[in-house]
């Protein structure tokens, strides 16, 4: 029995995908927020992303006229991971079960949940599934690297940087989980790409600076048009990501702008565009990235009219289909 067997439960809501598809993408729900510091409720996130997938069209808006659509793929969907309390266990688990997974060498997506998820699921897709506990993390030098990096770039767009070093006298939870895999990686941040910061503390823009992150703040592209990309924020992203074969990407939908996405755990005002984030990452599956996994966080159903979840949805389906035309 290995790590998906013991950690995953099944799912109440499936996808009615054919078993016949030639192409397959594994997918996961960690209904986990016990560390939410605003709205509760991102637990529910992962069934409502499910039953919205259920129920939407499959074709892509952004290449349409070549026909391929999600029943050409094969979603494999694994459940959710089961249910805990507690951020070190949930977080040993993720990385059990994703470090698992990688081996299969297609697209891996996890539905969430806060954002705390991350870092478990970083830690399996690079780093064999090595992760420190709370404990750990408490009693640790700020200085001392626990794992290694392999050649993933992890592309993260969110509102805010999650870069504290504690938070709710806690150093493992959804404000502190980007500090840790930093951290892990010796306060090298250079392997990270962030995406659309707008609220954040003076603690963690300085700790972003000293890391060296690569950093693109909503406002650069917000400044530069009112629903596309211009041509500096493109090249700055791909600079960012030219030295790295493959990229674990995280969306927590709080990035996009709450007209278009209410429902999140903490919203934030004047955010992106969702078509920003499409072209972002049409232009990064162009130039044959590998993008190993992608996670979709912060739904928080409670607070939705059910349109937050319909993005996420789409976001998602969007997401496989440029993964399929790249294979």
């Amino acid at each position: 029995m290995g790590y998906t067997d013991l950690y995953m439960s099944r799912s109440r809501v499936a996808l009615n995908i054919s078993d016949d598809s030639k192409t397959s993408v594994y997918m996961l729900g960690v209904p986990f927020d016990s560390t939410t510091s605003y709205r509760p409720g991102t637990r529910f996130g992962p069934d409502a992303i499910r039953e919205a997938l259920a129920n939407i069209e499959f074709n892509s808006i952004m290449h349409d006229e070549d026909g391929v659509t999600l029943e050409d793929v094969n979603i494999v969907d694994l459940g959710n991971l089961k249910s805990t309390t507690k951020p070190d266990t949930m977080v040993d688990m993720l990385s059990k079960v994703m470090s698992e997974l990688r081996g299969k060498r297609t697209l891996i997506i996890v539905l969430g949940g806060e954002h705390l998820l991350t870092l478990g699921a970083y830690a399996g897709m690079v780093n064999d599934g090595i992760v420190a506990s709370n404990d750990d993390y408490a009693s640790r030098s700020k200085n001392k690297k626990s794992v290694g990096k392999d050649n993933t770039m992890l592309v993260v767009f969110d509102a805010h940087f999650d870069l504290r070093d504690e938070f709710n006298d806690c150093r493992l939870n959804h404000a502190t989980y980007l500090r840790r895999i930093v951290e892990d990686n010796g306060d090298d941040g250079s392997n990270v790409l962030h995406i659309g910061a707008r609220g954040y503390s003076r603690e963690e823009i300085d700790y972003a600076v000293r890391s060296r992150m690569n950093i693109l703040p909503a406002r650069d592209i917000l400044f530069g048009s009112s629903n596309t990309i211009g041509s500096d924020v493109k090249r700055r992203i791909i600079d960012a990501v030219s030295s790295y074969d493959r990229l674990y990407i995280s969306i927590d939908l709080d990035a996009i702008d709450p007209a278009f996405a209410p429902g999140v755990g903490t919203p934030e005002p004047f955010g992106l565009h969702p078509l920003h984030l499409l072209e972002v990452l049409a232009s990064l599956v162009e130039r044959d990235k590998r993008i190993a996994c992608l996670d979709v966080v912060e739904l928080c159903p409670p607070y939705d009219n059910g349109i937050t979840a319909v993005l996420a949805a789409k976001m998602i389906l969007e997401m496989i289909l440029m993964h399929v035309r790249s294979l």
